[in-house]
């Protein structure tokens, strides 16, 4: 059987280790040996590409979209967590504050995850962009809190004016199951959704073109019947699904207003 190896961002060794068990839960259930190849940023993946030996990658959203841009790799499977393979954007503010519409958005401060984050990042963004929304124009400072509950609480202790966090739905409807000011336990009454955009896709493994179909279409069955503890739980990912149609296509759209 051959030798794959399995590129993936593991920036901390814990995350190298989850990498390697993954691997080898992967190699037992595929029949196939699968190796990791542990990276250091996202830039790395992408450009992990171009490089002979490297057949899988765990790719998040922005990253499976410029790896099918370059037709380099297609997605085998979408990573579920929690529940869902998907989740939406928010962008929000205070109940009590003086901000209504995005119109209003003028001069604020605004709380962003990470640039490296989807859904508190570079998503409303592009989106507002699509709009028609003038950037420097709205935000006149811009914080970086690294987490999505640090977004929730700087906009909750008045820090930050606005904020740019995940969110999940409840099923096919448009209240909220699931958002980081909740888990901090404000009530849903006390924040204002601004923007919500969405469905943002989840995490893809995928192959590159130059892995052969039957190998490829034998490592998607081995990852959909993969579960829990043998997914990989260290990523947060509860299990895999098939990718659902059109899994990218909001990033594809949006990405013509990616930054320069």
């Amino acid at each position: 059987m051959p030798t794959l190896s399995l590129a993936a961002v593991a920036s901390t060794e814990a995350i190298r280790e989850a990498l390697g068990r993954f691997c080898e839960n992967l190699s037992e259930v595929s029949g196939f040996t699968v190796t990791g190849l542990p990276l250091s940023s996202y830039t790395e993946l992408i450009d992990s590409s171009t490089q002979t030996g490297v057949d899988l990658f765990w790719a998040p959203p922005l990253v499976a979209v410029q790896l099918e841009n370059r037709n380099v790799a297609v997605p085998l499977v979408a990573v579920t967590r929690s529940t869902r393979s998907s989740y939406h954007s928010a962008l929000f503010t205070l109940s009590k504050g003086p901000l209504r519409a995005l119109s209003d958005l003028a001069g604020v401060t605004v709380a962003w995850v990470s640039r490296e984050s989807a859904s508190g990042y570079f998503v409303p963004r592009w989106h507002l962009r699509s709009l028609g929304v003038s950037l420097q124009q709205s935000f006149a400072r811009e914080m970086f809190c690294e987490s999505h509950q640090a977004v929730a609480r700087a906009v909750l202790d008045g820090e930050a004016d606005v904020g740019a966090t995940h969110v999940a739905l409840e099923p096919g409807g448009t209240s909220l199951a699931r958002a980081p000011w909740l888990s901090l336990g404000a009530r849903p009454s006390s924040v204002r959704v601004l923007l919500l955009v969405g469905p943002i896709p989840g995490d893809v493994i995928a192959a590159g073109e130059h892995v052969p179909l039957s190998t490829r279409q034998r490592l998607t069955a081995a990852l959909l019947s993969m579960h829990d503890k043998n997914a990989a739980p260290a990523f947060d990912a509860r299990r895999f699904e098939p990718v659902p149609d059109g899994h990218l296509r909001l990033l594809k759209r949006l990405y013509a207003y990616a930054d320069a």
